[in-house]
């Protein structure tokens, strides 16, 4: 009996430390079969591919979180991309896409460790109603490209993640929020590798609005780059628009401006798509390119946690003189699972 009640007691206890923590194991599969030709006009060919991560991110993780009492939390979360095509780890670190600890609570919430940073946010948040959220499908021509596509103006991607990142993100004050971000260089003078961004959001109701800045620290001041972008989305219930805004610029006078727009509609079962950019690059006050492109899509949701879609995009870029110079086509046909 003595026993017994010892047993009792040690699951009681046990049962009461596992309440104060949650770990969650979470991820998506994404694998699809088409085709895509990116390059230069006539020298570019089609090529026959499996692609991993054209809806959603092919990714996993776990996250998890210990309530240390008085509101207050410990929380963190590790996350690896991978290719679902042939099960390898992408590019980089183990944890490539996030490795943060950090705690929230009535203050916000404060991150450390390799994660998006605050301008990412709302550079989401401006293609959030276009589906894809892949480079490989994105319409983002100022700043996206894939292999051999460099983006409208050639200016280098702001980079959607830093490492040695300290993070903040404020709770809301009637709707109104504030991040900041800052990815230690931890290289030694002269040479500056750190990013540092910011943003300011709005959210009420079905309206989501917000600013975001971003600048990446290159070896020397002189090739540093900038960026500022604005994005918005709405949900009118019988569909959903995002837009947005997006400059890069560079400190030799070279700039791109990039505005998007992207639609979902939901009938039944089925989620219609389209998606359409427009980008112009100038040095100095002469536009040296000029490009648009754009994306359409239907996805059939099975379940909450399964789809299956279609989807392409096309684009292409020109010079001054009118010249096609870069082009983008990509068409598939996927399957998608979150667990």
């Amino acid at each position: 009996m003595k026993k017994s009640l010892i047993a009792l007691a040690v699951l009681a206890t046990t049962g009461a430390a596992m309440a104060q923590s949650n770990v969650t194991l979470y991820g998506s599969i994404d694998t699809s079969i088409g085709s895509s030709k990116i390059g230069a006009p006539g020298v570019a060919s089609s090529t026959s591919n499996m692609f991993s991560g054209n809806l959603t991110a092919t990714r996993w993780g776990v996250r998890g979180t210990e309530d240390l009492g008085g509101g207050l939390k410990a929380i963190f979360a590790l996350e690896q991309a991978f290719d679902s095509s042939d099960g390898t780890q992408a590019a980089g670190s183990a944890f490539n896409r996030m490795s943060i600890v950090g705690l929230t609570g009535g203050f916000g919430t404060v991150k450390f460790g390799r994660h998006d940073t605050s301008f990412d946010d709302i550079r989401d948040l401006s293609v959030s109603n276009n589906i894809f959220n892949s480079p490989n499908f994105a319409t983002t021509e100022a700043v996206a490209g894939t292999t051999g596509y460099a983006g409208v103006g050639q200016l280098a991607d702001y980079g959607d993640r830093a490492s040695n990142q300290i993070r903040y993100e404020s709770p809301s004050f009637g709707g109104f929020s504030a991040g900041f971000s800052y990815g230690l260089d931890e290289q030694t003078a002269p040479v500056e590798r750190d990013v540092t961004a910011f943003n300011l959001r709005y959210k009420a109701g079905n309206l989501d609005v917000g600013y975001g800045y971003q600048e990446n620290a290159n070896e020397v001041a002189a090739s540093n780059l900038e960026y500022n972008t604005l994005g918005a989305a709405y949900n009118f219930g019988s569909f959903r628009i995002s837009g947005g805004w997006n400059r890069v610029k560079n400190q030799t006078s070279r700039k791109s401006d990039a505005y998007s727009i992207g639609a979902v509609v939901p009938v039944g079962a089925m989620d219609f798509s389209l998606g359409y950019s427009t980008a112009k690059a100038k040095q100095g006050s002469a536009t040296f390119e000029k490009g648009d492109a754009f994306s359409a899509a239907v996805v059939y949701n099975m379940s909450k946690r399964t789809r299956v879609y279609a989807g392409l995009t096309t684009g292409d870029i020109e010079n001054a003189a009118g010249t096609k110079v870069r082009e983008r086509e990509v068409y598939a046909l996927g399957l998608a699972h979150t667990f």
